[in-house]
């Protein structure tokens, strides 16, 4: 005769499961979170490349004479997350883009080099995008 009565679940099971089930929904938030990052990763380098490809355009529709920080600085970028220009490598806003701008004579009265950096926060890291391109006269 069979005293065991093997009907229904067991906390065993049930913890068991509770256990899989938790494993699945951990691997699904992560895969989540990574494509959310990468997604918004692709979506603010482009904007910052973007940044610099217009600032490079304005430059060269400039006078050479007038290719300067200050001449540059005041090119407005319409942004909608906010962009802070600066000449100061180590300033970095909170919010938004931080383009740092530095233009240097080459070849005096012949040649210049305009470096145009981005910078950006996204999650805990900053993410920079750099170009540079020549002026020539």
């Amino acid at each position: 005769m069979n005293l065991k009565n093997e009907k229904g679940f067991t906390v065993t099971d049930a913890i068991i499961a509770i256990v899989i089930i938790m494993l699945f929904v951990g691997v699904i938030v992560s895969i989540s979170y990574n494509i959310y990052l990468q997604a918004n990763f692709i979506k603010r380098n482009d904007t910052a490349t973007n940044y610099i490809v217009e600032l490079f355009e304005y430059a060269k529709e400039l006078d050479f004479a007038d290719v300067t920080y200050n001449t540059l600085s005041q090119y407005n970028f319409n942004a909608q997350n906010g962009v802070t220009v600066t000449n100061n490598q180590n300033e970095m806003a909170n919010k938004g883009y931080t383009i740092f701008i530095e233009v240097l004579d080459i070849n005096e009265n012949f040649i210049k080099q305009v470096n145009v950096r981005v910078s950006y926060k996204l999650g805990n890291k900053t993410k920079t995008v750099t170009m540079s391109t020549l002026i020539n006269k």
